[in-house]
């Protein structure tokens, strides 16, 4: 199959390198990912400004046709589509540094790109292994590899993506596969304020996090047991039930 690869951490990094090696094996792929990192940077598009899109060879990988692009995540996909490269079957973002895990996934680019491309009718799948560091990266890319198979005999529904978590650990600790809804991540509000040499202040993002997820069959509790985890995702973020909750309102507020 003819596969399209992006990913959030920049078109050099080691998880998109362990994903291309990977798939390239049984697979034709190409690769459009950001020209440097661009991590949480969500559904973010660059409208008022022009993109760049700059030919570059994966690492052991020279025959497979790759742009760093100017842009986000989203940015690369469709310009990959639309621009770059023939129309592929199934579109990958990945391997994140890092897991994306629970409510992560509003503000994840990897996931994003995915998304992007099952907006625009394609198979999508995003990929995370569970370390920063991207330790036992080929194991997450291992499971890319079923997880593209999967797709190819049970296709999703329109605008829907597979978002998959891999534990980082050798391929053969894994404890199996668990099919699980999004957890919530918390993340801390206060952000650590400093000052520059002028006297200005400035701020850094906090990193503290907690997860509502003690117990819960969700995928934060099942990933960090090993288990690979496996979330169907959509775009419609429309609260159904709450819809015919609020038609029982006397709602007439225009007079």
């Amino acid at each position: 199959m003819k596969l399209l690869l992006s990913n959030d951490d920049g078109v050099f990094a080691a998880g998109l390198r362990a994903l291309a090696e990977e798939l390239s094996k049984t697979h034709e792929i190409f690769v459009s990912a950001p020209d440097r990192e661009r991590s949480a940077v969500s559904r973010g598009m660059t409208l008022n400004e022009p993109l760049r899109a700059q030919k570059t060879r994966i690492q052991g990988l020279p025959d497979v046709p790759a742009y760093a692009v100017s842009g986000t995540p989203v940015d690369c996909v469709r310009l990959a589509l639309g621009n770059l490269f023939p129309e592929p079957e199934i579109v990958v973002s990945g391997i994140n540094h890092g897991p994306n895990l629970g409510t992560d996934v509003l503000y994840s680019g990897t996931v994003a790109a995915a998304h992007e491309a099952a907006l625009l009718g394609y198979q999508a799948v995003a990929v995370s292994c569970l370390s920063y560091k991207a330790e036992h990266v080929e194991t997450a890319a291992r499971v890319a590899a079923s997880a593209v198979e999967y797709l190819s005999k049970h296709p999703l529904q329109f605008g829907m993506v597979l978002n998959v978590n891999v534990p980082a650990v050798p391929f053969e600790a894994l404890r199996g596969v668990k099919v699980t809804p999004l957890s919530v991540e918390q993340y801390e509000l206060k952000y650590v304020e400093r000052e520059d040499p002028f006297g200005r202040k400035y701020y850094w993002a906090p990193r503290g996090c907690t997860t509502c997820s003690d117990g819960m069959d969700v995928d934060d509790r099942w990933a960090r047991e090993g288990y690979v985890t496996l979330t169907p995702l959509t775009y419609d973020l429309t609260q159904h039930s709450h819809l015919r909750e609020m038609d029982r309102h006397d709602l007439n507020w225009i007079q």
